[in-house]
């Protein structure tokens, strides 16, 4: 009774000290949010909308539903990875952002990391075991495995990379979290507002859903690719440090404008008519001997080749080849700018991006924004990746595949399945209320944004936010890739090639892509 009146009193101390959730971003996406945003010009919903009733909705006890659970003072063992990805450009793992610190700090973020787990420990009578992973994503499905088939259950979930996480949902390590026959009391509610649904879906085949993310797994915000902007240089080149927000505002920002703006940005500083170091380039990029960087220009044109059927089961559509052939051309032309800057790696086209010798620099991400070097440069800006052409009806941010996500073991069954669900449901509702809009609106947009605009350009970043089925079953899985590169390598082989090869590329592929996808709807039962 007593852990019951603390719980209360607490929730309602946080009710009356945190800010009422001032539109976060899984209330302005099409993708990750689950309230699609409007497809007017920028694909983009007036950010101001529906504050009045998003605060009267905070200011409800939004954990009420979720009050009479009494997990009996269980443990729930949580996997949390620690691990820097050099794969995803070096962000800092989300572990703080899921564990959070063991006291109050000061910092709003931190705080409400702390004040979150808190209210869950003691409205629910569980303890949460967190457990650091320091396991790069190649890694984490032998690791996963070696547990699993050794009937080992020290750990009732993982917070992972969801690549490593989709090799184990394959090989029938994960547990199905919409089958309600898993579990002794089922909690979980998908379509609550709180995880992206959808983002969830395309993971998945059909009816089942083995990977979590949402607002209590905040990776899967902080991995969405953007392209860093040097407004001064924009200024120079386009007649305003405004210039590109305009752009994207009025939705005419596609990849035609980008490739006039790589090229005019180019300027031979030192004089010797060669493009070398030390000159000015439009774009800093670590394609220097491959193509694969431009990936991220590629997944947010809308170009797939797969679709779904009605039972929610893929399959390839050669009607999507025009589409990528569109696609190619430009990518080859921007391949092949004269204001293209190509580096060896993510950490040295940043470099030169900071140095102020580029106007933009590709693969960097949303989470990145944290660090000091990035914030403290003075013009910095932040833009969606641009359209294909003004038809397509939005912009899309691809979500990077080293994200992490949340899954739970097959050993965890029952009333220990139960509890997971729970405590993450709980989480979850939380972090919908509540710390999205500390690290969202008040982290990134107030303190890291250094102008409105940047700050709305992130609100657009966000309502693209998506999880192509392709992407996440192709790259990342190099030679065992389960549609056997035909989503991505006619495109770059092209680029590679400097000649638009796409239709023949993808019949080449064609066969083996369907085989090799066959074999990935068995893996998941189909």
């Amino acid at each position: 009774m007593m852990k019951r009146l603390l719980s209360t009193l607490l929730a309602l101390a946080l009710l009356a000290s945190l800010p009422a959730c001032s539109n976060s971003p899984s209330d302005t996406g099409d993708g990750a949010g689950q309230n699609a945003a409007g497809d007017a010009a920028g694909g983009q919903t007036d950010p101001s909308a529906g504050d009045n009733a998003e605060a009267a909705e905070t200011e409800e006890d939004v954990l009420a539903p979720y009050r009479s659970i009494d997990l009996s003072g269980r443990t729930v063992h949580i996997s949390v990875s620690s691990n820097v990805s050099e794969n995803g450009g070096g962000m800092p793992s989300s572990y703080p952002y899921i564990a959070g610190p063991d006291e109050l700090t000061g910092e709003s973020v931190q705080d409400n990391v702390f004040e979150r787990n808190h209210t869950v420990e003691e409205m629910l009578s569980v303890k949460l075991d967190y457990q650091p992973l320091d396991l790069n994503y190649d890694q984490v499905q032998p690791y996963v495995a070696n547990l699993v088939t050794s009937g080992d259950t020290s750990v009732d979930f993982y917070v992972n990379d969801q690549l490593g996480l989709l090799n184990c949902a394959m090989n029938g390590y994960l547990l199905d979290l919409a089958d309600k026959a898993n579990f002794a009391d089922y909690w979980f509610d998908f379509d609550s507002g709180a995880y992206y649904a959808d983002y969830m879906k395309n993971l998945s085949l059909g009816s089942q859903r083995f990977l979590m993310t949402g607002d209590y797994f905040i990776d899967t915000l902080r991995a969405a690719h953007v392209l860093y902007l040097n407004k001064n240089i924009c200024a120079e080149v386009a007649g305003s440090p405004d210039a590109v927000y305009d752009m994207v505002l009025e939705g005419s920002w596609t990849l035609d404008k980008f490739n006039d703006l790589v090229d005019s940005a180019y300027s031979d500083v030192n004089g010797n008519s060669t493009a070398d170091d030390e000159d000015r380039y439009g774009l800093s990029g670590h394609s220097k001997g491959w193509s694969a960087p431009y990936y991220t220009f590629y997944y947010s044109t809308d170009s797939h080749v797969v679709d779904f059927d009605e039972a929610g089961m893929p399959y390839i559509n050669e009607a999507n080849v025009d589409r990528m052939s569109m696609v190619s051309e430009k990518l080859i032309r921007l391949d092949n700018s004269q204001g293209m800057y190509k580096t060896s790696s993510v950490a040295e086209s940043l470099k030169k991006f900071v140095d102020g010798q580029s106007m933009f620099t590709m693969f960097q991400k949303v989470g990145d924004i944290e660090q000091g070097s990035i914030r403290e440069f003075d013009g910095m800006g932040v833009v969606p990746y641009p359209k294909l052409d003004e038809t397509q009806t939005a912009y899309r941010t691809l979500v990077h595949d080293t994200a992490e996500l949340g899954a739970v073991p097959v050993t965890t069954v029952g009333e220990a399945a139960s509890a997971v669900s729970a405590v993450v449901q709980v989480m979850a509702t939380h972090a919908h209320a509540y710390l999205l809009n500390d690290y969202y609106e008040v982290a990134l947009k107030n303190k890291y944004a250094q102008d409105r605009t940047s700050a709305r350009m992130l609100d657009m970043v966000v309502a693209g936010i998506s999880a192509p089925f392709e992407f996440a079953y192709e790259l990342g899985f190099g030679d065992a890739s389960y549609l056997a590169g035909i989503s991505w390598n006619p495109v770059g082989e092209s680029i590679t090639q400097g000649s638009d090869v796409t239709a023949s590329s993808f019949q080449k592929y064609l066969k083996p892509a369907n085989k090799k996808l066959a074999k990935l709807i068995a893996a998941y039962g189909g």
